[in-house]
């Protein structure tokens, strides 16, 4: 999608770069950071987090402890955040 838009994209392995608790609070200001917890993944199983209900703070302090939480791919458009695959919306932010 990159090279059909022609766009350039700064990107972040967050496994091997993963984002402190204040780079996600300034990330995720203004939205629920829930909304950006992967459940398919791996990590939310282990945690045994199926079924439970978190704060924003704690779904946050999760994800800068385990960042294989957050959904992916996590794109940034201006003020705009589009977590997973979404070709239309990432078209549409990135065009």
């Amino acid at each position: 999608m990159r090279d059909e838009l022609h766009v350039e994209l700064d990107e972040r392995d967050y496994a091997k770069q993963p984002f402190s608790l204040t780079d996600l609070k300034e990330l995720f200001a203004g939205v629920d950071a829930r909304d950006y917890i992967n459940p398919k993944s791996p990590a939310f199983k282990a945690l045994g987090l199926k079924g439970k209900t978190l704060t924003a703070s704690q779904a946050l302090k999760l994800m800068a402890e385990e960042p294989n939480l957050i959904k992916r791919p996590l794109v940034i458009a201006g003020k705009t955040i589009i977590a997973g695959f979404d070709r239309e919306r990432l078209r549409s932010a990135l065009a």
